[in-house]
């Protein structure tokens, strides 16, 4: 599927000693390319004059060069090893002219400079000392370094390609050469979301929720099955009553009804309104309140599980549950950790994150939620700050009552021990 992309133009400027860290500077910008482009919507373009020259006659090849090439770089990456190159009769070398006229441009110029060993009969001295020379001498934004393999250039190429595009990104934002309504980094806005369509919901929301106190609970009965379950043998039958049976399933279940009425979904929603896309994007969320009965769960927490007659369907069922939970949550002193992960977030898109939390308070009060949000294309963790108005009212109830409501009757303790006396 095609995507409108922005082009960066990176030209790759070195003697003729160093052709193997072009092929390899190139083959970095290609990768680089591979892994982002349509995520982030970015294009680096190598150039080089054996690819993006045309043949011309009656100027300086330098000067063709620079016209067709070098006028239209973004970016340049110079190598050295132990040469400078050919003087074109306005420069030392024509990669010299080269950085010159880019620098003098005001785009960035990175230079990396080999410490490979060269065999001395290879090395021109005339050449050597001219490159000591430029060596010497300052360019404007200009990132020097030094690597002693071709694999420890391709790295430092690989991590300096990263950050130079950033100042591309905001340089072409400010110049008005940007797409439009783009920010120029990757801002990653944050807040709630609807829990069921995922719609945005700003960064404050109101919740209710009832606290239910449950009378006599002591008067709630063991589940015992009615019918029999047999087990056959090549000795005979043997006979187990309620052998499997969850013996606090009406129990659990006044539980789980209490939960629903307590535990409310809270789901979140980000955008990326930057230009630039964000990979490994790593959400770190802390929940706090003053007020009293905070609790944070998944959505695959047992006690939101609607309990099972047979306990080891419901255990097996609560387990399975929990493999596929993508959410992190784990209590540190009053403070609930809230942590997820997402591969990227491409610019001007928006997810809301699944699967919903669950959060319950016991007392009215303010819940704050502070989020802060890493990615590879952010210099520093964003952070944002949310707050939910929290109302909780309070409800007494008798415990078999609740559960006769809920359409489940279970037998008294009083009728159990009159079938146990007749």
């Amino acid at each position: 599927m095609s995507y409108a992309a922005r082009v960066f133009r990176v030209l790759i400027a070195s003697p003729s000693d160093v052709e193997e860290e072009r092929e390899i500077a190139v083959r970095t910008i290609q990768e680089w390319n591979d892994l982002n482009s349509a995520e982030r919507q970015l294009v680096l373009l190598p150039l080089r004059w054996e690819t993006h020259s045309a043949p011309e006659f009656g100027r300086h090849p330098q000067e063709i060069l620079n016209r067709q090439i070098v006028d239209h770089a973004d970016l340049l990456v110079g190598v050295f090893w132990t040469k400078i190159g050919s003087p074109t009769g306005t420069a030392d070398s024509g990669t010299l002219e080269e950085i010159e006229r880019v620098a003098s441009n005001g785009k960035p110029v990175m230079l990396y400079f080999s410490q490979i060993k060269q065999h001395p009969d290879n090395i021109d001295i005339e050449q050597l000392g001219k490159l000591r020379e430029f060596k010497k001498k300052t360019f404007p934004k200009a990132l020097v370094e030094k690597y002693s393999t071709q694999i420890e250039f391709r790295d430092k190429l690989s991590k300096h390609l990263e950050i130079q595009l950033r100042t591309l990104i905001s340089e072409d934002a400010q110049s008005g050469h940007g797409a439009p309504n783009y920010s120029p980094v990757t801002d990653i806005q944050f807040e709630f979301a609807e829990p069921e369509t995922g719609a945005k919901l700003g960064t404050q929301i109101g919740l209710k929720s009832t606290a239910i106190l449950i009378s006599r609970m002591d008067e709630v009965a063991d589940y015992i099955r009615s019918v029999d379950s047999k087990l056959e043998t090549e000795g005979g039958t043997y006979l187990f009553i309620g052998s499997r049976d969850n013996r606090d399933y009406y129990r659990d279940a006044i539980k789980y009804f209490v939960g629903q009425s307590l535990f409310r979904p809270v789901r979140f929603w980000l955008r990326n309104s930057g230009g630039v896309g964000a990979r490994d994007v790593y959400v770190d969320i802390r929940v706090n309140s003053k007020s009293a009965g905070l609790r944070v769960v998944s959505s695959n927490s047992a006690e939101l599980q609607r309990p099972s007659k047979d306990r080891s369907a419901f255990v097996a069922n609560v387990w399975s549950n929990r493999e596929d939970d993508q959410v992190q949550i784990e209590q540190v002193g009053p403070t609930w950790s809230v942590v997820f992960e997402l591969r990227a977030l491409q610019p001007q898109r928006e997810i809301s994150t699944m699967p919903v939390i669950f959060m319950a308070m016991e007392e009215t009060g303010t819940v704050d939620v502070e989020a802060r949000i890493f990615a590879d294309t952010l210099a520093e963790p964003t952070r944002r700050k949310l707050e939910i108005d929290w109302v909780v009212e309070r409800s007494k109830r008798d415990a078999n009552q609740l559960l006769i409501e809920s359409g489940i009757e279970p037998p008294t303790i009083a009728e159990l021990e009159g079938d146990a006396v007749e």
